[in-house]
């Protein structure tokens, strides 16, 4: 889940049409009557009322954006139509996006949605249906069924050319609203008399906070010409509400999204996933808050507090947890201390460490405080957490279809885009090196741009410890002897560098 946004800040333009005008503008009184008449409240109507009912932190003014016009489609690929704030029955559809950005022809924009409201949604009421809330004092006088539609798996939709889609109103001759509307703003009408000639913007996108791969695509649904966004068909005129059809879509991503990325936080917290930011461009967004989860003896920092392991009740009567396992306590029975060590607290520590307690996200090596991931290079699908490579999707388990990466549960690849140099992996679901689907490596081995390679190449351990097979080993301390009985993370890691001359 998305985190939302930490504390409410003034509303300032996003967008702004042509002529200067804040968009989306506020609803017509003529509107916030109608539905007002029918027993719904006011913002059943609006933007701001269909965000709060869904459960969204988002500010329909200073959070709107023209962007991402175009997505990256996922499995689970599905639409519904959340808001009808206007009389006109269009449908809604979507179509392969192209590099030359040519408008799609009429008979490439491939229905998700259909038109009749009526039918589609069983509304009661020929116009404003659905709205953003059902709660009405006329209750079974206004009735609707709220009904996503599914494109399936649109990867392997003939009609999907492989890349990007965008979204359109599907204008319809004989209505009022006859003029197609695109997602892609480019592919709208360009305003004529404006310096310099730019389309008007007749569509908004908003990201979903309250679900990942999700946005809201709002228009407005009456023809704009070549020298007024507000248009004139038929005595009316486009009022700028953006409420005349709003759409949810799921299963998309902005180019570039749903990919794992470092959030700069500590611990488990420090993997996040690329998302998007207002103007289409792609942001780290944290997948988990610091202490949403609680501490385990697995050695990673769950929590996020800088210390690994920590806290009270982690283990049985006993026990304590060392290095990710509950082991007996030292100094109890026949448990001692490796040479070079001593006991502390149940716990073995290096002499020199014996009563050192280190900040947050540093460990103890011969005495000193330091970085216990400084200068760390752990073998793959590892990670570096307080002076120890771990996997952090060791006791992670996904739901089916989904695969386990850095700690974070994703969509198999066969459902969303690997990186660039990545390709994805028929027998796992996970992005692997381009060359490397198929390819079997000997044990100690990986695969790396097609080959099998030694999967400790390039790998600095912590506290240069050995590695083995691709695992780095316990890290030696007072010169050779390994700390394999010793050493709490966290609090920190009693540890000396043997390869340090002073």
């Amino acid at each position: 889940m998305l985190a939302p946004l930490a504390g409410a800040v003034p509303a300032s333009a996003a967008v702004e049409q042509l002529d200067g005008t804040e968009l989306p503008t506020p609803v017509r009184e003529a509107e916030l009557g109608l539905v007002r008449g029918r027993g719904f409240p006011d913002n059943a109507v609006t933007l701001d009322g269909l965000f709060m009912y869904r459960g969204e932190d988002i500010d329909p003014v200073a959070d709107a954006s023209t962007e991402p016009g175009v997505f990256s489609p996922l499995c689970g690929f599905t639409g519904e139509l959340v808001l009808r704030g206007g009389g006109c029955k269009v449908a809604f559809g979507w179509y392969n996006a192209t590099a030359s950005g040519a408008r799609p022809p009429d008979n490439e924009i491939y229905e998700l949605i259909p038109a009749d409201t009526s039918v589609a949604f069983r509304c009661e009421d020929n116009d404003f249906c659905p709205l953003a809330t059902m709660m009405t004092t006329q209750a079974g006088q206004h009735d609707w069924t709220p009904t996503q539609f599914s494109a399936a798996d649109i990867r392997n939709d003939p009609r999907y050319d492989g890349g990007l889609v965008g979204f359109a109103l599907i204008g319809k001759a004989g209505t009022y609203c006859t003029q197609t509307k695109f997602s892609q703003r480019e592919l709208n009408t360009v305003c004529t008399s404006c310096t310099p000639n730019e389309p008007w913007v007749t569509t908004l996108i908003y990201t979903s906070t309250a679900s990942p791969d999700a946005f809201y695509v709002a228009f407005e649904d009456l023809p704009v010409t070549p020298t007024s966004w507000k248009g004139s068909q038929g005595g009316y005129e486009n009022d700028g509400d953006f409420n005349d059809f709003v759409y949810y879509i799921t299963g998309v991503t902005c180019q570039g999204g749903g990919q794992i990325c470092d959030t700069g936080l500590q611990g488990a917290c420090a993997v996040g996933r690329t998302g998007c930011a207002t103007e289409g461009e792609t942001e780290c967004l944290r997948v988990l808050e610091p202490g949403e989860q609680s501490e385990r003896c697995d050695n990673i920092d769950n929590d996020c507090d800088g210390e690994v392991d920590n806290g009270e009740g982690l283990c049985a009567d006993g026990l304590v947890c060392n290095r990710g396992s509950c082991v007996p306590y030292c100094g109890r029975g026949e448990v001692v201390c490796d040479q070079g060590l001593v006991c502390e607290e149940g716990l073995c520590v290096e002499q020199a460490c014996v009563g050192v307690a280190c900040e947050g996200g540093q460990v103890c090596i011969g005495g000193t405080c330091v970085g216990g991931c400084d200068g760390v290079i752990c073998p793959a699908n590892q990670e570096c957490q307080l002076g120890r490579c771990v996997d952090l999707c060791a006791q992670i388990e996904c739901e089916e279809g989904a695969v386990c990466e850095r700690g974070i549960c994703q969509s198999n690849c066969g459902c969303r885009t690997c990186p660039e140099g990545k390709t994805c992996s028929a027998a796992d679901g996970r992005c692997v090196d381009a060359g490397c689907d198929g390819v079997t490596c000997a044990e100690g081995q990986l695969c790396i741009g097609g080959s099998c390679t030694d999967a400790c190449a390039g790998v600095v351990c912590p506290g240069n410890a050995p590695c083995v097979r691709g695992f780095c080993g316990d890290p030696p301390v007072n010169g050779g002897v390994t700390a394999s009985s010793g050493g709490q993370d966290g609090g920190g890691l009693f540890l000396d560098d043997p390869l340090d001359p002073t």
